[in-house]
């Protein structure tokens, strides 16, 4: 049984500049402080632009009584998240992107929810009845749909949106899984592999705006690649799935 103390709030800083300030603004604002351990921000020595620094400079100076670490990345490409998961010391985790692409004043409404539920994993959901994608681009919105409704049946799971990782989670959960990719396939690891595990999940409806700063990393490879992984992950043993005791 888990209980909720706080939330780590995580985030990647790698091109954004005043969205990401504009990320930790909103999130401080909005928040009730007690529910949170610390917003986590990881940056990268190699593809961190120098404006961004700059932006993390300015964080770094926000008079605030919410905890904001901000660390390097030591694992490769997205595995940087990893970095995140073992360093957050909330009882739950949420990983959040820096570019202001989804709406994050569902976020309260998930935190209160996850102290009534803790064991459950609250996700936010793009394809959930009144939600809008802003600028996506229609094919890959088509692609994005029927993916869905791929995984709806490949893991006989009644969810809209299975490839975004932007959750409330058992930090303990994520820290004992054992996570292999280091391409955006990684997110994908992080609904996909709770699912097998049995966790059960709670949706919350969320707009899909276009990315308002920075570049984006993701490739149409990187996309194709999520059915090889989703496929390798529902076939799996479970045993795989978890860390040997020792690396935990």
């Amino acid at each position: 049984m888990s209980e909720f103390r706080n939330v780590s709030i995580m985030a990647g800083a790698v091109t954004e500049t005043y969205t990401l300030r504009q990320t930790v603004d909103t999130l401080l604002e909005i928040c009730n402080h007690d529910d949170l351990a610390e917003i986590i921000l990881c940056y990268s020595e190699e593809r961190t632009t120098p404006d961004c620094y700059k932006v993390l400079d300015e964080i770094r100076k926000i008079e605030t009584d919410v905890p904001i670490v901000i660390m390097k990345q030591t694992r490769p490409g997205m595995a940087s998240v990893n970095d995140t998961i073992d360093a957050a010391r909330g009882s739950h985790s949420l990983l959040i992107a820096s570019d202001m692409a989804l709406d994050l004043s569902i976020i309260p409404e998930m935190i209160e929810n996850a102290k009534k539920e803790p064991d459950i994993i609250h996700s936010a959901s793009r394809w959930m009845k009144g939600c809008k994608f802003y600028d996506y681009g229609r094919l890959k919105k088509f692609i994005n749909f029927f993916a869905q409704k791929f995984l709806a049946v490949l893991y006989m799971r009644n969810l809209t949106d299975f490839t975004i990782p932007v959750q409330i989670a058992p930090s303990a959960l994520y820290k004992s899984i054992r996570f292999e990719r280091t391409d955006f396939a990684f997110l994908l690891e992080m609904v996909l592999k709770p699912i097998r595990l049995g966790y059960k999940f709670k949706e919350y409806p969320t707009n899909c705006y276009p990315r308002k700063d920075g570049k984006s990393s993701n490739s149409a490879k990187q996309i194709a690649s999520y059915l090889g992984v989703a496929l390798h992950i529902r076939f799996m043993p479970k045993k795989d799935i978890i860390l040997p005791e020792e690396n935990k």
